[in-house]
């Protein structure tokens, strides 16, 4: 089964309450699926992506050719200064900082330590692009998950000096992909069995 549509979408994401207002980041996987470009874009604090009704991306048999790359993950980080005098109001995000795209398939981790990439304004982007991923190796048939997350750095001010603290398992989602067999393949392992069992019952 292979997917012809083209599904693109961002999402804002903040990291839990624990640091206060910090800085804010937007958090978009592209994937190859097949010949087609996909988008998976987390749901802030949960799982799936709101714009995949079943957060799956369909069924793939390798030996047919069928792919399913993870082509990109971009992490865009915003500086961002509450302009509160609190401890935890004022915080930001600069090319000191680093982020990590944590990336398992049925539990097994692939994490990706993303790059930084180039500045606009106060703006950051982090990206993994020259590390494309194949999601498909060496998994056996069946159903599997997809889980991805992101951790990042970000400074924070607590009132006499900037310290570092990390944002954990923010943007965190969830997608499916099933592998199945060549259908000839598939064909001749029940002729195989059709003889086996054929031979004990003579």
């Amino acid at each position: 089964m292979k997917l012809k549509n083209l599904i693109a979408a961002s999402v804002l994401i903040t990291t839990g309450s624990s640091f206060g207002a910090i800085g804010i980041a937007e958090s978009t996987g592209q994937f190859t699926v097949n010949a087609s470009t996909v988008y998976l874009s987390p749901v802030p604090g949960g799982t799936g992506n709101s714009n995949l009704d079943s957060h799956d991306f369909g069924t793939f048999n390798p030996t047919a050719g069928d792919s399913l790359l993870l082509a990109n993950w971009y992490l865009n980080n915003y500086a961002y200064d509450s302009g509160g005098t609190g401890t935890f109001d004022n915080n930001w995000i600069n090319n000191g900082n680093s982020a990590t795209l944590v990336l398992s398939v049925d539990g097994v981790f692939n994490n990706q330590t993303l790059v930084y990439l180039s500045q606009d304004s106060n703006n950051h982007l982090w990206d993994n692009a020259a590390n494309a991923v194949n999601l498909l190796s060496g998994l056996s048939n069946g159903v599997h998950t997809l889980d991805v997350s992101i951790t990042y750095t970000f400074n924070q001010w607590d009132g006499s000096q900037a310290i570092v603290n990390t944002a954990s398992d923010t943007s965190a989602a969830t997608a499916t992909f099933t592998v199945v067999p060549e259908p000839a393949s598939a064909a001749l392992g029940l002729l195989s069995s059709a003889l086996l069992l054929r031979r004990r019952r003579i």
